[in-house]
């Protein structure tokens, strides 16, 4: 018997209306994220940064880059009433670079090192990319899991319903699927939805600590590079 889960279908946004709805579960959801810790405040990241004060400052970090991406082909999705967001580029589709504002040190070194690792894993190949996904931490839908509701339950089914879809078509034009786990228990789901690992990348080794706080010789951040359908 198939679940709400199955039959749900996530809807697609289209207009730009919805750009800081989506922006805003991002920004929740990687709050308390280490790599995008560094990512947002680079060396000064510290407990005590002002910008941790006024959750608006992470949604305005978080919006442009995902107009960007949209206005650049990216397809974004968004289910159970914004329980759940996620980005895809299509095959042919690149992460864009947004020049209103200058990279970051941790943004260049992350794309340059993922770069390189999907060159070295995926080629010249065409492939989907799940570049952002996530699931916003205060929503517990009923109906999207079949019992008790635990963080771990509700936190994969919200994705599976983002990812299945893209993972079927993706199996169906014979091409891979990418995207990067920013911690372990990202990591554990994906490979419960059929990816896997297939390197794992340190980011601000020397710079952060590995909850992505500023550390002089700090172990760095550990992300892992994962493929599904390779």
């Amino acid at each position: 018997m198939a679940t709400e889960t199955q039959d749900h279908v996530p809807n697609t946004i289209s207009g730009e209306e919805d750009l800081h709805k989506f922006a805003h579960v991002i920004a929740a959801a990687f709050s308390n994220d280490a790599l995008n810790r560094y990512l947002f405040l680079g060396r000064e990241s510290q407990p005590d940064h002002p910008k941790l004060e006024h959750f608006d400052h992470r949604v305005q970090y978080w919006l442009p880059h995902i107009k960007t991406r949209f206005e650049g082909g990216g397809i974004l999705i968004q289910t159970y009433d914004w329980a759940g967001v996620a980005l895809w580029l299509p095959p042919g589709v690149e992460k864009p670079v947004n020049n209103a504002s200058p990279i970051s040190e941790g943004a260049a070194e992350y794309r340059q090192k993922f770069d390189a690792l999907k060159k070295k894993y995926l080629g010249d190949r065409t492939y989907w990319y799940l570049n952002l996904i996530a699931r916003a931490p205060t929503r517990l839908e009923k109906g999207m899991v079949r019992s008790t509701w635990d963080a771990y339950a509700g936190w994969e089914c919200a994705i599976r319903n983002l990812v299945d879809p893209f993972l079927k078509k993706a199996r169906e034009q014979n091409i891979p699927v990418w995207l990067e786990a920013t911690n372990q228990h990202a990591r554990e789901v994906y490979s419960h939805l059929g990816f896997r690992t297939v390197e794992q990348v340190r980011i601000g080794e020397g710079i952060v600590n590995a909850d992505g706080w500023a550390q002089p010789n700090g172990e760095g951040v550990l992300t892992y590079g994962m493929v599904a359908g390779l």
